[in-house]
């Protein structure tokens, strides 16, 4: 090629690139600034809404197989899973954002969540690409596109807003076939990722250990759906109805009944994990307040009390003496155990309410989470013995963990230690 006409094209090139940039920050900030939409991380301890949106329908079909509408498979699956939930959790409140064919806008599928104050959104599609021998599930969370795949499917459901009336005022002039426009989504950092990702993990887990499906893995992509909403979000694409084979198992009652089931199976293990890491120490009696809340030295003076709290025991030989020290103030090359109570994904200040009444509260980071323990015991059955007293006032879960020099340790290479 000529050097000049080299020259001309790189310049060209340039500008392209510097109109895109302008593109992206104008969308960036409208993004940022031009909605006035409460994004907080999920609150609360218990999961008590969940939405669940089955994607297009009315006049927009989404995906179309051979046999097969995307729209009428999905709300299918969508019916089946609010029910099972209603069935196994009465304690959930289920949201359809449709429960019929009916079209339904993507900002409204968001702002029914919002106004819902829902815990948890869960948007199902079918897939669909030219070629016909792609399958699997995949389940998307809301992020940066890594691959051009992942872009082409958050363009492929994105194209809804394109059927609706006054689409560029109510997205701010989105174009969902727009690549500029979906860096500039990317870049949105939603503060429920995290939690996102763990409940699409699950979902993953289910479709490919319970039902069999090839595993397309947890994914990122700029779905509009998934921006506006306000609390751990993902969207489910439970196959592809372009191939042949995973089309009539998706239009199967069979195939629904199964994709629906680990829909739920997964939104229950998510629920169950979230509850346990979140819950609320319980209200104690007067007579463990005092036993819990007393110090070391009190604690090692006083007699233990008996099985029923009401019920104080007399003597030395059922007192309990354990040789406590603070985190701080371990000793070097000792073996210390502690009452493992509660664990959180993010770390709550040990000045919290929730801890006002727990002896000597700490918090240990480990596997991605924040644990809390209770007491310093060089001794296990001392540890142990506390962790009874805890499990009778409400923490069924309490179990005493191991320390050698600050380090988590199994409670055998402990017992080995102490030897």
């Amino acid at each position: 090629m000529n050097f000049r006409l080299q020259i001309y094209f790189q310049k060209v090139n340039d500008r392209v690139t510097t109109v895109e940039r302008m593109l992206s920050l104008f969308v960036v900030l409208f993004l940022v600034f031009g909605f006035n939409s409460n994004v907080n991380a999920q609150k609360g301890s218990k999961i008590r809404t969940v939405v669940i949106d089955a994607g297009h329908g009315g006049r927009d079909p989404g995906a179309v197989g051979k046999k097969s509408k995307e729209k009428d498979i999905v709300l299918d699956v969508a019916l089946k899973t609010g029910s099972y939930i209603k069935q196994n959790l009465p304690d959930v409140k289920v949201i359809y954002t449709r429960s019929r064919d009916e079209f339904v806008e993507v900002h409204r599928r968001a702002t029914i969540a919002n106004e819902n104050n829902a815990d948890v959104f869960i948007s199902i599609h079918c897939n669909a690409v030219k070629d016909t021998k792609v399958y699997g599930a995949e389940t998307f969370v809301m992020g940066e596109h890594r691959t051009q795949a992942n872009l082409e499917v958050a363009k492929l459901e994105n194209a809804a807003i394109l059927l609706e009336d006054n689409n560029s005022e109510e997205y701010g002039g989105f174009d969902p076939n727009s690549t500029a426009a979906y860096i500039a989504l990317s870049l949105y950092q939603s503060q429920n990722k995290t939690q996102s990702i763990q409940l699409a993990q699950k979902v993953q887990e289910q479709f490919t250990k319970r039902v069999g499906r090839k595993d397309r893995s947890v994914q990122q992509a700029g779905f509009w759906v998934l921006y506006r909403t306000a609390m751990p979000s993902i969207l489910v694409e439970l196959g592809f109805i372009t191939n042949p084979a995973e089309e009539e198992f998706l239009m199967s009652e069979e195939g629904k009944v199964y994709m629906a089931s680990a829909i739920y199976r997964a939104f229950r293990e998510y629920k169950i994990q979230y509850e346990r890491e979140n819950a609320v120490p319980p209200k104690l009696t007067p007579e463990w307040e005092e036993v819990l809340t007393q110090k070391p030295q009190e604690i090692s003076q006083a007699s233990k009390p008996s099985s029923t709290p009401n019920q104080a025991t007399s003597g030395n030989n059922n007192s309990v003496k354990p040789t406590e020290s603070t985190a701080s103030q371990q000793i070097k090359n000792e073996v210390i155990y502690k009452v493992q109570f509660a664990t959180f994904p993010r770390e709550i200040p040990l000045n919290d309410s929730r801890f006002s009444k727990i002896t000597q509260p700490e918090v240990y980071f480990h596997d991605g989470l924040h644990k809390y323990t209770s007491g310093n015991f060089t001794s296990f059955n001392d540890a142990s013995a506390h962790q009874s007293r805890m499990r009778k006032n409400g923490y069924d879960d309490a179990f005493v963990v191991a320390f050698y020099n600050g380090q988590r340790i199994r409670i055998d290479e402990a017992a080995k230690l102490k030897k």
